[in-house]
């Protein structure tokens, strides 16, 4: 008996850190830096309210534009919860080059408004 009550002990206490370390989202209009390991994406992100975001995916070299591009999309349908979104790209595009240039020019974040679309209620 012993043996399964510290084994329920140990379960408990293991959810319970895990619950606990959570990661706690920034409360509205606080920029926060973070990192994605996937994608390897360094970014800011602003909460501006409940169903609206500012995201700063910061530049690197020149193939990685669309790691960034795969990450700003699957980044934007998780902060939606799977709902629809829109997204508003204000700078950072980067333009295609057959031959890029060495040292690459400096390329600005890719800087994007995320807008998601809330359920319609039923009443």
């Amino acid at each position: 008996m012993k043996g399964k009550t510290a084994n329920r002990l140990v379960i408990i206490s293991a959810l319970a850190l895990l619950i606990g370390s959570n990661a706690v989202l920034a409360e509205k209009g606080e920029t926060e830096k973070l990192y994605d390991f996937d994608e390897k994406v360094h970014y800011y992100q602003t909460k501006i309210d409940d169903n609206n975001y500012h995201l700063e995916i910061q530049s690197d070299d020149y193939q990685h534009f669309k790691n960034q591009s795969v990450f700003l999309l699957r980044h934007a349908d998780h902060l939606c919860r799977g709902n629809p979104f829109m997204l508003k790209v204000t700078d950072g595009v980067q333009e295609y080059d057959r031959f890029p240039t060495k040292p690459r020019a400096y390329q600005p974040p890719l800087t994007v408004l995320l807008q998601c679309e809330t359920k319609p209620s039923k009443d």
